[in-house]
């Protein structure tokens, strides 16, 4: 049977790939200043911001935005450059997706609503627009969609990538990643009969197979061997050295080169790690703790985001504002 290794597979295996939804395109002026590189309009205070901010705070909590997700919780984007990653935030303003960075400016606006992809970065609904961090279009995308996902077979203990039907084992692919990730903990069994086309073989042995439901998130050191054989209900990407899991219901966090619990499961969520913080949600509220576990700010924001330079996006009555973490330690 003719076996077809795409070319997505490759870019699946890189394991930051994020397919990118597509939708009509919208726009707004730009001024073309060479072949492949435009500059958007130049990034200004949004006029609706609060201009005196109480003490606390960098930026004045506002309602007229929703914070959606601190890009400090990506991995860095193939195609791009940003520089200022962990600077931004996505925002939510009618129903639209934009930019905005820690002192409050809007780098993107909402009506070009963007997202997330683990090859472009920041990039537009139809993705004819890339942007690096101060909102300057730099291409644009159309790499395609990452196809296939990567197994944890628990019975033979074996790491596959599923593309287009076939599972290809990891020492067949000869993958290359120095870094742990990532596999959804199955169960892979030979199917009764010949198999039929819609049906999932073994590359090496054109097995027809049955993959189970996923029991699990499973951590996978760079040759293919699990880090320390535990199913977690969650894991989400490691980010200084520890990875976020979830069991029984609550996250903590875990080594990612011992796998040994650095921080205890006590969390209804988190947030990755990053400059050494981390946002964790408690029983009264989101707040700040450090690599050891121990409260850095009060724990009663109502939510927050990832911190950069002693500054997060945090959510309070009044709205989103940027606090200056200094002033709400535990």
């Amino acid at each position: 049977m003719k076996k077809i290794l795409s070319l997505c597979l490759a870019a699946a295996l890189a394991l930051s790939l994020a397919a990118c939804g597509k939708s009509e395109p919208e726009s707004y002026p730009v001024e073309v200043v060479g072949p492949e590189r435009t500059s958007a309009p130049m990034p200004t205070a949004d006029p609706q911001a609060p201009a005196s901010p109480q003490p606390g705070w960098l930026v004045a909590p506002r309602t007229d935005i929703d914070i959606q997700k601190s890009l400090a919780d990506y991995d860095k984007p193939q195609a791009t450059q940003l520089a200022q990653q962990d600077q931004l935030a996505f925002f939510l303003q009618n129903d639209k997706i934009g930019v905005i960075d820690l002192d409050g400016t809007v780098r993107i606006p909402a009506e070009k609503d963007v997202h997330w992809c683990g090859v472009c970065g920041i990039t537009n609904s139809d993705e004819s627009e890339i942007y690096e961090q101060d909102g300057t279009v730099v291409g644009s995308g159309g790499h395609g969609l990452a196809g296939g996902t990567i197994y944890y077979d628990v019975n033979s203990k074996k790491v596959y990538a599923e593309d287009m039907g076939w599972l290809y084992s990891w020492e067949e692919l000869k993958a290359s990643t120095n870094q742990p990730f990532i596999a959804d903990a199955v169960s892979i069994t030979p199917k009764e009969g010949a198999g039929g086309p819609d049906d999932t073989y073994i590359s090496a042995t054109d097995t027809p197979v049955d993959v189970s439901e996923a029991q699990g998130k499973i951590i996978i050191m760079p040759d293919g061997a699990a880090l320390d054989g535990v199913v977690y209900e969650d894991v989400t990407s490691a980010s200084e050295g520890l990875f976020a899991a979830k069991m029984a219901g609550l996250w903590g966090f875990v080594n990612a080169t011992t796998g040994q619990q650095a921080v205890p499961f006590v969390y209804e969520a988190v947030r990755p790690f990053n400059e050494g913080l981390a946002a964790v949600k408690t029983a009264t509220g989101w707040g700040y703790i450090n690599t050891s576990g121990a409260e850095q700010t009060v724990m009663t924001f109502e939510n927050a985001q990832s911190a950069s330079g002693g500054k997060a996006w945090v959510k309070t009555a009044d709205g989103w504002g940027v606090a200056l973490l200094s002033d709400w330690k535990a």
